[in-house]
């Protein structure tokens, strides 16, 4: 019922008699005066409180929906961007963009309730039933989260931010290869044979294999991320002292090479070197004459330009389907190489030494490198030479 109007009971002439008649009053909205209503048909108090519930609310609120509280969050040079960073909160273009869409598929869902509308079970049933791994829902829910922080700057009332239970951060795609699964896997035939089924209609686009395939097998041999390996230029590569500088990895949604590692800025850029096999740097070394590329040249490129990440993806599992390589319950994915290269680093090297190859901070760890410094590292990383030769032993 609303609280706007009132019941009461008076006493009135009716037919010469004196009846007692049930009424409703409320102050109207318009002009604020007092106005009154029998309440038709009712004999007891019950039947007047049923009376007044079917009656049509006096003042209508105004629906803030969800959508609208989101409505400016996450836009460069906005006022949810200007109260961020007074509270010392800084986003790079990449994260914001990132935040955005996240909030677009929660508005998508939920956009149209009001906060208080909106549960704890309707938001995890939702993120249980999608596809995402556990970092992806739990960065949702911290989209969801500073929804809730933004509301009272939208005049609404505070409502507390619900505990929404975190979820379990996936950790099975560390799975490694064996000796002879890694064997099969760079067996250049079988890339061979993937290149030829690929465009076999359409032979006119077949650039071959070998980009593909040595960039992956530089993934292994150096322990590299994808990103890393697909933004790598001639002048990495230390020939002469048997290295590979590592500094900067491509940006496959924004199609742009970094001069920093991951982890790493433009002032503190995470800059490492790592050991570069012998076998390998062979191969490498002909394969640059071969393409005359000139040194800031990016090595591993399709169709002139730098081998885009979903096509590398998509090669590797084609290569891990028809490898006949047994997978089982495992999930091999490229980044499985970099796994495979540490633990097999791990077995000959102390620890410190690949964790500088790896290029893993911790709190232990407090060099940063430079540019400047990449003679030192180089040294630092020499006794894992040998070891990076025999990777495949």
């Amino acid at each position: 019922m609303d609280s706007n109007y009132h019941i009461f009971k008076k006493s009135v002439q009716s037919k010469g008699k004196t009846v007692h008649k049930w009424y409703c009053y409320w102050n109207d909205p318009v002009d604020g005066k007092m106005r009154q209503k029998v309440c038709k048909g009712c004999k007891t108090q019950a039947e007047a409180y049923t009376f007044v519930s079917s009656l049509p609310p006096l003042f209508s609120r105004k629906k803030i929906t969800i959508a609208k509280i989101a409505d400016g969050m996450y836009i460069p040079g906005g006022q949810h961007i200007e109260r961020m960073e007074k509270l010392g909160k800084r986003y790079s273009i990449e994260t914001l963009k990132g935040k955005r869409f996240l909030l677009k598929v929660f508005l998508e869902q939920f956009g149209n309730l009001e906060l208080q509308e909106l549960t704890i079970p309707m938001v995890i049933d939702f993120l249980a039933a999608d596809g995402h791994s556990g970092s992806w829902k739990n960065n949702f829910l911290t989209v969801v989260g500073e929804i809730y922080e933004e509301a009272p700057f939208m005049g609404l009332p505070y409502v507390p931010i619900p505990h929404f239970p975190k979820f379990k951060r996936n950790s099975n795609k560390k799975d490694v290869f064996t000796t002879d699964e890694l064997n099969i896997l760079f067996d250049e035939s079988l890339w061979v044979r993937l290149s030829s089924e690929k465009y076999a209609k359409h032979p006119q686009f077949n650039e071959g294999h070998r980009a593909i395939y040595l960039m992956f097998l530089c993934c292994i041999e150096c322990g590299l991320r994808v990103g890393e390996a697909i933004g790598v230029r001639v002048k990495q590569f230390l020939f002469e002292q048997d290295m590979l500088v590592v500094d900067g990895f491509y940006k496959h949604n924004q199609l742009v090479r970094t001069n920093y590692n991951k982890c790493g800025s433009e002032d503190d850029k995470k800059i490492r070197v790592v050991p570069l096999p012998q076998n390998f740097a062979l191969i490498m070394r002909q394969y640059i004459l071969e393409n005359k590329f000139a040194e800031n040249d990016y090595v591993f490129q399709r169709y002139n330009k730098p081998i885009r990440k979903w096509l590398a993806e998509e090669w590797f599992r084609r290569a891990i389907a028809r490898s006949g390589i047994e997978v089982g319950n495992r999930i091999l994915t490229p980044h499985s190489l970099r796994y495979t290269y540490i633990t097999r680093m791990r077995r000959e090297v102390a620890g410190e030494t690949v964790q500088k190859i790896a290029g893993h901070t911790s709190l232990a760890m407090t060099d940063h490198y430079t540019r400047a410094a990449i003679p030192e590292l180089v040294e630092a990383v020499r006794p894992a030479v040998d070891a990076a030769n025999r990777l495949f032993d």
